[in-house]
């Protein structure tokens, strides 16, 4: 690895993209997966009994397999339940309306029901409405375990119901006896009339061929009062999911920026990392992390009532670009005249592209390895970008050349910002004190259009120079112990 990064030193986007990806793949074992498991505490009991009467649309448009899909999922959503204190029920409507298992916490009972459902016949919701809140109703439940259940029918559905009219009054009367309606739509169902019936959007969740379970999550998570965090398919509250995220992203933020810094001096000929620059870098890209994680959670919980799987990984890659701009944004302060704007725009680019392959990855390999790969990924390309979009810069503005050897070489962007050549660890271009060089020898900046070099006066004296300013032009050089400078622009280089 040291070698191929030695290789690399004169190509700063690969050699920031391999730093980019080593810190955040570093990060994400050491602190970011042992805090999801120590976060894991943080999933809540399910205490309070629940009723459940699955309402399955088994109209011959569910043919195709939806109806089959349906079947697996539901038969998931079982199996996650704590059937000592809940307890479910099968409805179906399509050719009849039918009971197909009374409400029961026998788990072979539900799954033998779900496995003869077949699809055939209208769409009679009303009718079906009607029977499932009978069924919750009157079914005789265990009142020493389900004295306070709560009633609740997920409705599957679609299409639009025979009656409308009249499946609208069910729900409503349904829905007035306290029972929470939600309804989980596919094919041509009526997302707007399914608010309608449920009384409110949120109890919506659309799903294509492939969603089920997640929709089924979706419904289960508002019964329960609790979010899905869709990665790891668990239970967790807001707040839970906010601080997990957030912890999470924070630590892949910090393991990033400061392998970016590291990558930079390894570019720079400098130490890796020195303490003052440790804590000031970790400090901010915790919070940047924080605050990119966190707005990504958000915004994948404000689209997920909407269970439109393009909308959520909206969400999720909203957080890595932020992500991303946050960390490029912060490389203004350690990569000499980088500008900010620049910065910014490399930063987001690689965020998005990030972002996306991680999602590719995670879906690929699952859940821990997805995301180990899928970090790794995240980082390649925000590193990448933030050094490929700096190069850009490098183009279109006269830039300094340091030869350090006759095949190694290093560029720098000219600024308002002096560049800073001596033995201390706090500059840009290190040299030998044993050639005589001070802490600070001197500096190279721009004033308007004109590139000085400014000698230090301990260096100057020491020197017994005459004139400690100099005038440089483009194609100039100055040797300085083993190393030499130049001031090229890109017309230096046709």
């Amino acid at each position: 690895m040291l070698n191929l990064l030695n290789r690399l030193k004169n190509n700063k986007p690969l050699l920031f993209a391999i730093y980019g990806a080593g810190g955040c793949l570093t990060a994400a074992i050491l602190l970011g997966e042992p805090f999801l498991a120590l976060t894991k505490f943080a999933k809540p009991t399910q205490n309070e009994p629940q009723a459940i009467v699955l309402l399955i649309d088994t109209s011959s448009s569910m043919s195709d397999g939806k109806l089959t899909e349906v079947k697996t999922a539901a038969s998931k959503f079982i199996e996650r339940r704590n059937l000592q204190t809940d307890q479910i029920a099968v409805v179906n409507f399509g050719i009849e309306v039918k009971t197909v298992t009374p409400l029961t916490n026998d788990i072979n009972t539900l799954n033998n029901a779900i496995s003869t459902l077949s699809e055939n016949g209208s769409t009679p919701m009303a009718e079906g409405m009607d029977v499932a809140l009978g069924e919750l109703q009157t079914t005789a439940l265990n009142q020493n375990i389900n004295k306070d259940i709560n009633k609740n029918i997920i409705l599957f559905t679609d299409g639009i119901p025979d009656d409308p009219n009249f499946a609208y009054n069910s729900a409503l009367a349904t829905r007035n006896t306290g029972v929470k309606l939600i309804a989980v739509a596919t094919g041509d169902a009526d997302i707007n009339y399914l608010t309608q019936i449920t009384g409110d959007r949120s109890l919506v969740f659309y799903a294509n061929s492939g969603q089920f379970e997640q929709a089924f999550r979706n419904a289960e998570a508002v019964i329960y009062q609790q979010l899905v965090e869709s990665n790891s398919g668990e239970n967790y509250s807001i707040g839970d999911l906010l601080l997990r995220m957030g912890g999470w992203t924070a630590f892949l933020a910090m393991g990033i920026s400061l392998a970016l810094i590291m990558g930079q001096n390894r570019y720079m000929r400098l130490p890796l990392l020195t303490t003052e620059k440790g804590i000031i870098t970790a400090s901010g890209s915790l919070i940047a992390g924080i605050i990119a994680g966190t707005t990504g959670q958000l915004l994948f919980l404000v689209f997920s009532p909407l269970s439109n799987i393009a909308l959520l990984e909206v969400g999720r890659i909203a957080g890595w670009v932020i992500l991303g701009a946050l960390v490029g944004g912060g490389t203004k302060f350690f990569v000499p005249n980088l500008n900010l704007k620049n910065a910014l725009i490399g930063g987001t680019i690689g965020g998005g592209i990030g972002a996306s392959g991680f999602l590719v990855a995670a879906s690929i390999f699952g859940d821990i390895l997805g995301r180990l790969v899928g970090t790794s990924i995240l980082g390649f390309f925000i590193g990448l970008m933030i050094a490929w979009i700096e190069q850009k810069q490098l183009a279109s503005a006269p830039y300094l050349l340091v030869h350090w050897t006759p095949t190694e070489k290093t560029t720098y962007l000219l600024g308002t910002k002096p560049i800073l050549i001596g033995t201390s660890l706090n500059v840009e271009i290190p040299v030998n004190a044993a050639d005589g060089f001070t802490p600070i020898t001197a500096k190279i900046f721009k004033e308007g259009e004109n590139i000085i070099m400014e000698f230090n006066q301990e260096y100057a004296m020491m020197k017994k120079m005459k004139k400690k300013t100099q005038d440089l032009k483009i194609g100039d050089t100055r040797k300085l112990g083993q190393i030499t400078i130049e001031v090229k622009d890109k017309t230096a280089n046709q």
